[in-house]
């Protein structure tokens, strides 16, 4: 089964319904070569500015979501959140501001 890559905005420690789980996190993956290595991606970003700058960076087709993101046995989770989180107020994101976290669910 390939494994599918899965964007979020944040960690939700409640999609994973297993009772004793390890999550590794690494700033340090690319995330282009990620993409390369699966073409099933689903995502749970719902920010338009931040699809629009991942859409750039990774040359895909991201769309917003506001749908709950429920874990599946080998789902690598991208985890993308601003920088410098600024709140109240609807920002233009470009890929310098994004902070980008590979984490795998063990």
């Amino acid at each position: 089964m390939e494994k599918r890559i899965v964007f979020l905005n944040a960690l939700p420690l409640n999609s994973i319904q297993l009772k004793k789980f390890t999550v590794s996190c690494s700033r340090d993956i690319d995330i282009k070569e990620l993409i390369e290595t699966s073409k099933k991606y689903i995502n749970y970003i719902r920010h338009e500015s931040t699809i629009k700058a991942l859409n750039e960076l990774l040359k895909i087709d991201l769309k917003p979501s506001s749908e709950l993101y429920n874990y599946t046995i080998g789902d690598v989770l991208v985890i993308v959140t601003l920088k410098r989180p600024v709140r109240g107020q609807e920002v233009e994101v470009k890929i310098e501001d994004l902070d980008v976290v590979v984490c795998m669910v063990e």
